[in-house]
């Protein structure tokens, strides 16, 4: 945003000062000045925001700090490892990440989509508060020789919703010019088929389906039917129903040792998400719904 928003702010600026006091400038374009300078001042904005939300965290034996500033561990009052917390200064959509709350009431967070070594800090925190080990690794690399029995799929139609509709309109208009309506050029070919190969992989990295034995939670992929992810359910911390904005439902897994795993399903129906919920919470693992109303 900041690259984005700054750059076209200076890039209308520069436009401005070209016409200015030359026969070709209007009072009009002083519009270019004013659009160009909030264009900056939202870039601006955005990075006061990166590094008011990024600070460097250091843990130390009997304290941390965030940025210059320094609190004793020994006045953290509640510690909140997972969970939505607000972003501040006017984004209103919480993010995921991890809060401490002081007994002052002061309360600092620490956002997962800010640090690449956020659960590595997590797990320190954890085994300073309560003394915990460190976790093993949640994710099962060689499932093949797992032996699956009894697995219980939630799943939906891969081939027959509106995601995938607008890949079969694309299909459908490629073999229209091929067999029908031929086109002069061949660039309509090249548009349809570079179209349809990256609305594929839109598909196939947004329509994840999942599968349940007594022991396993599995992550299936429709599209790439030969690939899966496989986490034991005493490795599993907790597992969120999230809903970002116009995107689809997904599926975000948090592990013991706080590394973080998202699967959008747009394929599933809000019946199977719940039967999903209550087959989890059955086996024992926590289900934070922020998706849709359960009622």
């Amino acid at each position: 945003m900041v690259l984005l928003m700054g750059g076209f702010g200076v890039f209308v600026i520069l436009d401005f000062y070209g016409k200015w006091g030359t026969p070709d400038f209007e009072v009009g374009d002083y519009l270019l000045l004013f659009m160009g300078g909030f264009m900056l001042v939202f870039g601006i904005f955005f990075l006061i925001m990166y590094f008011r939300n990024a600070p460097i965290i250091r843990l130390h034996h009997d304290r941390i700090s965030f940025g210059r500033e320094a609190y004793d561990l020994k006045d953290v009052a509640v510690l909140e490892l997972t969970g939505k917390f607000p972003f501040g200064w006017g984004i209103s959509l919480p993010d995921e990440g991890a809060c401490l709350t002081f007994k002052d009431g002061t309360k600092k967070y620490i956002f997962d989509m800010m640090y690449s070594n956020g659960p590595e800090l997590k797990v320190l925190l954890e085994r300073r508060f309560h003394n915990t080990s460190s976790p093993k690794a949640a994710i099962i690399r060689n499932f093949n020789t797992l032996r699956i029995e009894g697995e219980e799929f939630f799943k939906g139609n891969p081939f027959v919703n509106f995601r995938a509709s607008i890949l079969w309109f694309i299909i459908g208009a490629f073999l229209w010019h091929l067999l029908i309506v031929p086109p002069n050029h061949n660039d309509v070919f090249i548009f349809l088929a570079v179209l349809g190969i990256i609305w594929f992989f839109v598909l196939v990295f947004s329509t994840h389906y999942f599968g349940l034995t007594k022991d396993y939670f599995f992550v299936h992929y429709h599209y790439l039917f030969w690939k899966k992810h496989v986490y034991t359910l005493s490795n599993i911390e907790e597992v969120v129903f999230e809903s970002p904005g116009k995107g689809p439902y997904r599926l975000r897994l948090i592990t013991r040792d706080y590394q973080t795993k998202i699967y959008a399903a747009s394929t599933l129906k809000t019946k199977t998400w719940l039967k999903l919920k209550k087959a989890l919470e059955q086996m024992g693992v926590q289900v934070r719904n922020e998706a849709f109303p359960e009622g």
